[in-house]
């Protein structure tokens, strides 16, 4: 049978049993180092990780499919894997909903400022918001996520439109009131949106982001900010760790009023970890049956 190793991850009852019946199966706690990482995986076949240490070990890897409980991991070159015997899987659409949700409740909390007054104590003047109804909103990247926002933006009836590979990013976001970045790391993705991004975008824009800094430049952003280009930026801080609010990226995102920053919080609900590790089981029962599936393929 083949040797499956979980790496820090509580799997239920139900998991742990069907992934018994399909291979040798046991359970590690995270490595503390990419040492470490392939210590506890030298000899399986199959590695459901947790991603601490993932992406550095995964050149280091052979003959290994690799499945994580999450969509992102960074940049890889997944030719190369290969040529290794290496297959990694993500868990695309597991935590869909929630980032979606995140991301909505971000677009009104710029356009219509709710959050200073719920609960308040202190009487304010009569102040006139934008409601979302007729802004054109650009979405940087058509995947999954993506997709579902502009869904729902449509659904407040604002207009839609998406940044595809081979557009042209100034012409397609010239007249945006808001740009949605839902891009996925790769080469091709890497600071696609820079200071000159910004900088051509119209007086007034809103720029929202639960994608990583890979893809766009924060400098570049918090200028145009500063010379009142953009209007207002949400940002949650993928790959910072969970509710960290030490790292530089999120004090630099605090240190500039207009933006709303979490930190990574985005992806955060009972029901995407519950989602992402059941496609993370799928994805295992899958290869073994020789039906691979979420392969990854990236450069």
């Amino acid at each position: 049978m083949k040797k499956i190793v979980v790496l820090g991850l509580d799997l239920s009852e139900d998991h742990k049993k069907r992934l018994e019946s399909i291979g040798q199966f046991e359970v590690k706690d995270c490595p503390d180092s990419v040492e470490d990482f392939l210590e506890k995986v030298a000899g399986m076949d199959v590695v459901l990780s947790n991603g601490d240490y993932l992406l550095e070990s995964l050149p280091k890897l052979k003959n290994i499919f690799v499945t994580y409980p999450f969509v992102e991991l960074g940049v890889f070159d997944s030719e190369e894997l290969e040529k290794n015997g290496v297959f990694v899987a993500n868990a695309q659409g597991g935590n869909r909903d929630s980032i979606v949700e995140w991301t909505m409740y971000m677009i009104l909390s710029l356009f219509r400022k709710f959050a200073p007054a719920v609960r308040s104590k202190e009487s304010f003047d009569w102040v006139l918001q934008q409601s979302l109804v007729g802004k054109k909103v650009l979405i940087v990247g058509h995947g999954s996520i993506g997709s579902r926002v502009g869904e729902l933006c449509e659904a407040f009836k604002m207009n839609v439109s998406y940044f595809e590979r081979g557009d042209d990013l100034l012409e397609k976001s010239k007249d945006a009131d808001l740009v949605v970045n839902s891009l996925n790391c790769n080469t091709s993705s890497k600071n696609l949106l820079d200071g000159d991004f910004f900088m051509s975008l119209q007086k007034g824009c809103y720029f929202v982001t639960f994608a990583r800094p890979w893809t766009y430049d924060i400098d570049g952003l918090i200028n145009a900010i500063n010379k009142g280009i953009v209007d207002g930026a949400a940002i949650d801080c993928d790959p910072e760790s969970f509710g960290d609010t030490t790292n530089d990226f999120y004090q630099k995102c605090m240190g500039n009023e207009k933006i709303l920053v979490t930190p990574h919080i985005a992806f955060s609900t009972n029901q995407a970890m519950e989602g992402g590790r059941e496609i993370a089981i799928q994805n295992i029962e899958a290869y073994l049956k020789g039906q691979p599936q979420n392969i990854l393929k990236k450069k």
